[in-house]
């Protein structure tokens, strides 16, 4: 049957797959979702289950421990959301992989939050499906995964496949499950309960680097930044940017400078270090493939620029381990 739009059944029930490092705000945040549209259709629609490769508790990435149950397939599961962190491109278990695999056969809507994304595609499952992980690792996620669809914007709902950006997007996320399932209206009262004024869909960008946020003061700043950021691996001279936006190239260095404190050159060069900074610390790869994945002629060219940005060498750096999230 159909109810305000929606194909009714009697209820639904995810697992979420803690990844040890989750995020905790991302998983709460999911969570809470479910356990509001209970309370305001009045009855327990929504059941939830933590799993994990062991019984036991898992330590989050600010050390708080839930505890799981092993993952199976006795459960009658609809959803499976991987919740993953900082830390999860670091981890291989080709049995929950499998386990993946084995609930998708079963028709299980399979997806990620946060992280979560690396294990997902390691398993195949975004395979032909669009996906999105958080902007800070969008560079390393590519790269492990070229044939993936990747999108930049905060989730993605493809078909059987989903996945968000972490944070507050598994709210919206998990509000976009409760609109189907209950309608707009009961979505947008949770939306409400969180003083959540709009719940956002794949239409809502990520912003790729922080100074975006400073961009928007200048249009022409915003528009040359985003063109360096599509352009990393092979990056368009800075005279050919300032006329495609009809500019002269003293005036762009000049709003540069003024909006953003450096030389667009400077600031291009730091977009492409930026980048080397994530593949080093979030994937295995070669420096020399590194280097040429970000714009540099080589390994020794990279490390020139990675030492004055750094003041370390680039293998000095990947030791240092992954990116720190606030969430």
């Amino acid at each position: 049957m159909v109810h305000n739009g929606c194909m009714e059944q009697s209820s639904q029930t995810f697992a979420f797959f803690l990844v040890p490092g989750y995020s905790l705000v991302a998983l709460s945040s999911a969570i809470d979702v479910l356990r509001a549209a209970n309370v305001e259709v009045e009855q327990p629609f929504f059941h939830w289950i933590l799993v994990g490769e062991q019984q036991g508790p898992v330590a989050s990435s600010s050390g708080i421990e839930l505890a799981v149950e092993k993952i199976t397939l006795r459960h009658s599961l609809d959803v499976v959301a991987v919740c993953g962190g900082e830390r999860t491109h670091l981890f291989s278990n080709p049995e929950v992989e499998k386990w993946l695999r084995d609930c998708a056969r079963e028709q299980c809507e399979i997806g990620s939050i946060s992280d979560g994304a690396y294990l997902v595609a390691k398993a195949g499952l975004f395979d032909k499906h669009r996906s999105t992980i958080h902007w800070k690792c969008q560079n390393a996620y590519r790269e492990l995964y070229p044939k993936l669809d990747v999108r930049t914007s905060i989730l993605e709902i493809d078909g059987r496949r989903f996945s968000c950006a972490g944070g507050t997007a598994s709210l919206d996320l998990m509000l976009n499950f409760v609109a189907r399932a209950h309608g707009n209206t009961i979505a947008g009262r949770i939306a409400d309960n969180y003083f959540h004024d709009v719940i956002r869909g794949d239409d809502q960008a990520q912003h790729l680097t922080s100074a975006f946020r400073f961009a928007t003061r200048n249009e022409v700043v915003s528009q040359a930044l985003f063109k360096m950021e599509s352009a990393l691996e092979d990056p368009i001279p800075v005279a050919t940017i300032a006329d495609q936006l009809d500019v002269s190239h003293r005036q762009l260095d000049r709003l540069f400078r003024q909006h953003l404190g450096a030389a667009p050159s400077s600031f291009y060069r730091d977009l492409r270090l930026a980048r080397a900074s994530s593949l080093l610390k979030q994937t295995n790869l070669p420096v020399s493939e590194v280097a040429v994945s970000c714009g540099f002629q080589s390994a020794s060219h990279l490390a020139k620029y990675f030492a004055r940005k750094y003041d370390e060498t680039p293998l000095q750096h990947r030791k240092k381990g992954p990116q720190q999230r606030s969430f």
